[in-house]
């Protein structure tokens, strides 16, 4: 433990303290001489603290409801909520194996296992179990769930208990989980295979927490959530009472008062930081000394402070009020002012990426010579030249340099295209008939407006007339911003229902989502990018810009992809020495 460290060391001071005082006297005793004046007591240390600008204000301790999914939310959990993993910088999982760890038991049918090391303790002190990765379980996996639902997504009959922000993945069904109390572990098997497995974390809010706020007994809630039938929507029954209850808890309890106040009491923390005061505008973070996990940060404290927008945050790291902020996606004016101010910025790619996709009933030869019309390379240094000069052309549908590595090997085979642009080439794909391409677009939106402006000049060229699609018209062609996706699984499943599709991409997703080895998922990734460049179903253009900013002396804070998202490992942070 941290807190017996530093018992132990002041008690050795301590000692060695007594022993020099006494040295000290019999010195003067055996010499007559008068003892010197005491040197003064040196003042402590400052206490090693920095502030985080956070855009939007804080509604909810509980970021994973469906209202309560906000980045000011969920930039409050990500320092305040430990799981059993994380994301690196480039979206990747890394295994927190400071709380316990993960198996991939068997692939199919896919077992894992979820394993918590004893002596951990929520910020309250009560010990972390495998009955909140159980109720964590009961939330994430809809079991009991017997809703239906209309097209806006209302109930119309039966049950959703928990009010999840994402629905529920068919792909990520399971049996009822099994526990063995002896070792520690959890156990789930997968109804089939599913790619993301390893993204699937459980631990929630502190179940003693939820039982206390619905007005049932913790054990009472793991009764219900070990024996309650799994829900049927084609038979719905009567709600289990226990369950609504503790759903209705979960849903709203940890929410903020109408007059906007927050409750500390209901941020019951595991990871190592627990909230002390909190405000719509501020909350403070103290550092848990019981904390015993693998992220005991070198800071004592943390101060997140919310801005209603952009500008008012940049302004405030411009001023000195803000020691690390993510900015978003920056201006030029924007990164010459913090750079006047001292304040370095690290920039690099989103998730978030701009793409064209062509209709359904596009011709052939019309998306061909669109797509050998476009120089990609001058519409990305036109773009993003002065905020990222490093930046290139988007290679995949289904991934961009956020992800690292992994966009890396991507892009190594799947059958991108050339980054010019080649006149001749589309002309000829058009044999040399004029053509009309209708794009529906966001004319509000800088760099789309920006990149459709190129368009209408490349497409002249090669004999295409681009022109906005009127509001009364169906589009040949869609240019919007797609992301965030965080893995190469649910990045195909979204571009393929948005209509970037052929049917042996359909047919690829369908092996890629049995797959549970990431070099199966990553090769099935692959194909499906052959299909959709093959088949000229779109053109990936180029990603948003992300930027952090750090204030001078600042250390051990690094760029994350995420947009909106806290920089990752924050227990590497160092404030400026003074």
């Amino acid at each position: 433990m941290h807190l017996g460290q530093y018992q132990r060391t002041s008690t050795t001071r301590r000692r060695f303290a007594r022993l020099a005082a006494l040295a000290a006297a019999a010195a003067v005793a055996l010499t007559g001489c008068t003892a010197p004046e005491p040197a003064p007591a040196e003042e402590p240390p400052a206490p090693t603290t920095l502030t985080v600008g956070v855009v939007g204000e804080p509604t909810s301790f509980n970021s994973a409801s469906a209202h309560g999914n906000t980045p000011a939310n969920r930039a409050v959990s990500a320092f305040i909520d430990e799981h059993l993993g994380s994301l690196d910088g480039t979206l990747q999982v890394v295994p927190n194996d400071g709380l316990g760890r993960i198996t991939r038991i068997e692939g199919d049918p896919l077992t894992v296992s979820y394993e918590l090391f004893p002596d951990r303790v929520w910020s309250d002190g009560t010990p972390i179990t495998l009955d909140d990765l159980l109720f964590g379980w009961a939330v994430s996996s809809h079991y009991f769930d017997d809703a239906t639902y209309d097209e806006t997504g209302a109930v119309v009959s039966g049950t959703r208990y928990f009010e999840t922000s994402e629905t529920e993945d068919p792909n990520a069904q399971t049996s009822r989980p099994l526990l063995d109390r002896a070792s520690d572990t959890l156990t789930l098997t997968y109804d089939e295979p599913f790619a993301d497995w390893n993204r699937q974390w459980l631990l929630d809010r502190p179940v003693h927490i939820v039982a206390a706020q619905a007005g049932v007994s913790v054990r009472d809630l793991i009764t219900a959530i070990l024996t309650t039938p799994e829900g049927d929507p084609a038979a719905p029954v009567a709600p289990n009472p226990v369950l609504a209850a503790a759903a209705a808890a979960w849903n709203t309890g940890f929410d903020a008062a109408a007059d906007g106040a927050l409750d500390p009491a209901k941020a019951v923390a595991s990871g190592p930081w627990s909230v002390g005061e909190a405000t719509p505008s501020s909350i403070t973070l103290v550092r848990r000394d019981d904390y015993q996990g693998g992220h005991y940060p070198g800071l004592e404290g943390l101060t997140l402070r919310f801005f209603p927008d952009r500008a008012a945050q940049v302004a405030a790291v411009a001023a000195g009020e803000v020691d690390v902020a993510n900015i978003g996606d920056p201006d030029a004016a924007d990164l010459e002012a913090l750079a006047d101010a001292g304040v370095s910025v690290l920039t690099g790619p989103t998730a978030q990426t701009l793409q064209l996709r062509f209709a359904a009933d596009t011709p052939d030869a019309l998306r061909q010579a669109l797509t050998l019309s476009l120089d990609r390379e001058a519409i990305v240094t036109d773009a993003l030249g002065e905020e990222r000069d490093d930046a290139r052309p988007l290679q995949s549908f289904l991934s961009s340099p956020a992800t690292g590595q992994t966009y890396a090997d991507l892009i190594a085979g799947n059958g991108a295209p050339g980054t010019g642009a080649d006149p001749g080439a589309a002309r000829a794909a058009l044999e040399d008939r004029p053509a009309v391409l209708r794009v529906a677009h966001d004319p509000t939106d800088e760099i789309a407006r920006a990149v459709f402006a190129q368009m209408i000049t490349m497409g002249a060229e090669a004999g295409i007339a681009v022109r906005a699609a009127a509001a009364n018209e169906v589009p040949d062609a869609t240019l919007a911003w797609v992301g965030e996706d965080e893995s190469l699984y649910r990045s195909a499943r979204d571009r393929l229902a948005e209509g970037v599709t052929t049917a042996e991409a359909e047919q690829t997703f369908e092996q890629m989502t049995r797959d549970t080895d990431p070099v199966d998922v990553l090769e099935r990734a692959k194909e499906i990018d052959r299909a959709l460049f093959a088949s000229y179903a779109g053109i990936p253009l180029l990603e948003r810009t992300g930027a952090i900013a750090v204030a001078e002396g600042v250390g051990g804070v690094t760029y994350t992809s995420e947009p909106d998202g806290i920089p990752p490992s924050f227990w590497t942070w160092s404030a400026p020495t003074r």
